[in-house]
């Protein structure tokens, strides 16, 4: 499990729950700080209570920032713009620098790149590099390097490619009509360029692509779907996106949804609030 907290800083409560069961990860959100000074001073409580869990942060540039510039962080601009006026070169430095300031605050794990092809006028917006597949490939890659470089994880999202759909996950199930070829020669590019790249994840998001499983399993609860990622050839850790999301809740129970993410291969499940009966589903965890 990943967890999240709620206010600026962790509870007695959830660094009593961390304590006791050791999650996969934490996640911070602009939520849990007030400058970047209460950021390690909170990272450093929730490692004094689980020192084993990885602390994350979506930290992809431009909008999708949690730490911005106005904190005096090293953000870079929006992805598409990051493709569309630094050189790859260019860009694998700005996200060097960017994933040493994060290092350096305690992060082990930035939840980026974004690899999805998608338009700009695209639920993602900006935070897409392109809608040509190519530029999202080599992107793709210079931005996992520099992240690694920099002393961070990286996690290549959103699988099997949020830019193939029209809706957004946050809110509702994700439908992709896109055809098996066209995953193929459009969507997944990108995520093997990651992954050849040595991304130390990849995470999956709530949409339902019948040309790759037909049963009309969405990819977090589909063993079809987290196969053709294995099938890549990645041997690294793949994580769903958040559960509490419209996207996955209206499909099943938050804890129905996390033992069927699991099953279907993922090796850790994104639960982003503190929600009331979690250490309910993480003894039924254990226990599995």
């Amino acid at each position: 499990m990943v967890l999240g907290f709620e206010s600026n800083r962790p509870s007695e409560k959830f660094l009593s729950l961390i304590e006791k069961y050791s999650p996969f990860g934490v996640i911070l959100f602009e939520r849990n700080f007030t400058d970047v000074a209460s950021i390690s001073e909170n990272i450093r409580s929730l490692k004094s209570a689980s020192s084993n869990s990885l602390i994350m942060i979506d930290e992809e540039g431009g909008a999708k920032s949690r730490i911005r510039r106005e904190h005096g962080f090293p953000n870079p601009p929006n992805p598409r713009e990051v493709a569309s006026c630094l050189s790859l070169d260019e860009a694998e430095d700005a996200y060097r620098i960017l994933g040493t300031a994060l290092a350096d605050l305690g992060i082990d794990v930035d939840l980026a790149p974004v690899v999805d092809v998608a338009p700009e006028n695209h639920i993602l917006g900006g935070r897409a590099f392109s809608d040509d597949s190519l530029v999202c490939v080599e992107y793709a890659s210079a931005i996992v390097r520099g992240l690694q470089s920099g002393g961070v994880k990286t996690c290549a999202k959103h699988f099997p490619g949020l830019g193939s759909a029209i809706i957004d996950p946050h809110l509702k199930t994700a439908v992709s009509e896109a055809s098996k070829q066209e995953f193929e020669k459009i969507h997944f590019p990108p995520f093997k360029s990651a992954i050849e790249s040595g991304t130390d994840f990849v995470m999956s998001t709530h949409l339902r692509a019948n040309s790759l499983d037909p049963s009309g399993k969405i990819a977090t609860l589909s063993g079809k779907i987290i196969e053709v990622i294995r099938n890549m050839g990645f041997t690294g850790d793949i994580l769903t996106d958040d559960l509490l999301m419209g996207g996955a809740i209206e499909n099943a129970s938050i804890s129905t949804l996390a033992l069927e993410s699991l099953k279907a291969g993922h090796d850790a499940v994104l639960i982003c609030r503190e929600i009331d009966g979690i250490e309910a589903i993480l003894d039924e965890i254990a226990q599995r």
